[in-house]
């Protein structure tokens, strides 16, 4: 448990007494029903669709076919853009598709193994939010900061109007990040610098932009939140976990980083991707600019459903405002790196602009403001403070609005799919076009088509074997010509035959071509990991094993 001394200073004047049913874990069970009753709209009505929706479910049935084949960790995505594949398995954060994949598994059909991931997360995140406030206020306050959360309009409008599944995800990660912080700068015990480790790994496994903009997040957090006793001792530990927590991840991010330069990105069509200075809160007041207008919107109804019990708190407890000092700094500061007043910090941060849209720092601002909001609120409705009907009227008035119009707009206007429809998509979608930002360089969004896999002039051509990472065809004798092979080219792509390594190119469209001597030969095409993919499979597993120790009993440690 927290220390005392960063417990509520006073007893909140609305908890029931403990004679009643006022146990945590009659809270938790509270906040799941309530993150599980915003799902009920999709349990209801369907899955809510957006463009992203059929992109997400194009990179998720390859995935899952890897996973039932034995390919645990896919490195090509071999069937989209008509069977010239991407390498977006290499860069799309895997963890929203491994929970999803294992779900198919368990229910045997995509739109209900959808609607248990949607439950997961959604159960996930008010629950994040509660664990984290539980660091510092009562059970049940850090219950309604969990279900503040789960009725935060732009929480809500990452799954029901923008489809942004991976982000809504990673915003079910992140507040377990921020407990386990606040969990070693208290207690400091080995399970949580793992707890602490393995929330920061989840998080860069489910959503990289997230991970970016969180990342700055936590590290003002910790530094709010660091007390001068001990800071040292602290600091080496929340290291530690982060360390571990990159450690974790490394089988990702080495991969990423170190191939990012041989994917297409924007250079293919340049200035193509939304420009980070276009999308602030509050940088267009006009309609005409549809997503920044919505975004205004959303952060207007997120201030009304926090902002009145803020007011109590700023008002009347100077005590309550120095627990949650750091979640006011944290929120603030979310706030402001949304605002048009950041230009600057985006203009020299270059992996900050890649994230493309700081209005994605609400989804901070949405957790800090629902658990300011939470301590606030016995303050607002205690007897002790004398108060008129029509302030309480304003102030709860407020609150359903905000509910209200998110439940009326983000939830009712969203378009869904039903079962019929929705597998229609799962069908369809198969082999189509990738984002021109996942392509390999230089290779064209809509290379030649081939009638075959492999195509060589003048020469007969058997293919034996076609998987997504390994291919074998052989060629009867003829003129030394170059096959064309239907896959994009990528360096990892190695051909051999019974002599060695075939040279390779890239044809004008960015097909692979590959170099053929006049004699008749067998030719085997496989995707071929680098050295320094061995190196971060290595760097996590050694991450996971000093985790697992870390989490293991003492007394079993003292024997050993």
């Amino acid at each position: 448990m927290p220390s005392a001394d960063y417990k509520l200073p006073i007893a909140i004047a609305t908890d029931p007494p403990r004679s009643a049913i006022d146990t945590w874990q009659s809270h938790v069970a509270l906040v799941a029903a309530v993150c599980f009753a915003v799902i009920i709209p999709a349990v209801l009505w369907g899955i809510p669709s957006n463009l992203d929706l059929t992109n997400h479910f194009r990179f998720a049935l390859p995935f899952y076919d890897a996973i039932a084949s034995g390919n645990f960790y896919p490195s090509w995505l071999a069937e989209s853009n008509g069977g010239y594949g991407d390498p977006s398995f290499r860069f799309y954060p895997p963890a929203f598709y491994y929970l999803l994949a294992a779900s198919r598994f368990l229910v045997g059909n995509w739109y209900d193994a959808t609607l248990i991931v949607f439950i997961v997360f959604s159960v996930a995140s008010g629950l994040g939010i509660y664990l984290w406030a539980r660091s510092f206020l009562s059970s049940q306050t850090a219950a309604c900061a969990g279900i503040f959360y789960a009725l935060a309009p732009y929480h809500i409008n990452q799954l029901y109007q923008a489809a942004m599944l991976a982000e809504w995800a990673g915003s079910a990660v992140l507040p377990f990040v921020f407990a386990f912080i606040d969990r070693v700068i208290e207690r400091g015990k080995p399970r949580d610098i793992a707890g602490l480790a393995i929330s920061y790994g989840l998080l860069i496994f489910t959503h990289l932009p997230l991970a970016v903009i969180g990342s700055m997040a936590l590290l003002v957090y910790a530094l709010v939140r660091l007390e001068s006793r001990d800071k040292l001792l602290k600091l080496a530990k929340l290291s530690l976990g982060v360390v571990l927590g990159l450690s974790v991840s490394a089988v990702y991010w080495v991969t990423m980083i170190s191939e990012v330069d041989w994917i297409a990105a924007d250079r293919l069509e340049p200035n193509s991707l939304p420009g980070y200075s276009n999308n602030f809160v509050l940088s267009a007041l006009s309609p005409d600019n549809l997503t920044v207008w919505w975004v205004n919107i959303l952060t207007l109804m997120t201030l009304l459903l926090c902002a009145p019990a803020i007011f109590f708190l700023f008002r009347n407890s100077s005590a309550q405002r120095r627990i949650v000092r750091p979640i006011i700094v944290v929120t603030a500061f979310a706030l402001f790196m949304s605002l048009p007043l950041s230009w600057p910090i985006w203009r020299v941060l270059r992996p900050l602009q890649e994230t493309q849209f700081p209005w994605r720092w609400l989804a901070i601002f949405s957790m800090g403001a629902s658990i300011v909001a939470a301590a606030a609120l016995p303050f607002a409705m205690s007897a002790a403070l004398k108060l008129d009907r029509s302030k309480r009227m304003l102030i709860f008035g407020a609150m359903a609005i905000s509910v209200a119009f998110t439940m009326s707009h983000s939830v009712r206007e969203a378009v869904y799919f039903s079962r019929t429809k929705f597998e229609s998509m799962v069908t369809n979608v198969r082999g189509t076009q990738s984002l021109n930002y996942w392509l390999p360089f230089r290779a064209q969004p809509n290379p030649r088509k081939m009638p075959t896999e492999v195509e060589v002039a003048g020469r007969h051509v058997t293919v034996t074997s076609w998987q997504p990472e390994q291919r074998s065809f052989s060629i009867d004798a003829g003129t030394a010509t170059e096959a064309r092979i239907r896959t994009f080219y990528y360096p990892h792509w190695v051909a051999r035959n019974e002599t060695g390594i075939l040279p390779t190119r890239r044809d004008k469209d960015g097909a692979l071509l590959i170099e053929l001597p006049q004699h008749a030969t067998s030719v085997q095409l496989d995707f071929r990991e680098p050295a320094k993919t061995k190196f971060s499979t290595t760097a996590s597993l050694s991450g996971l094993m000093i985790i697992g120790l870390l989490l293991m009993p003492f007394r079993w440690r003292r024997k050993a």
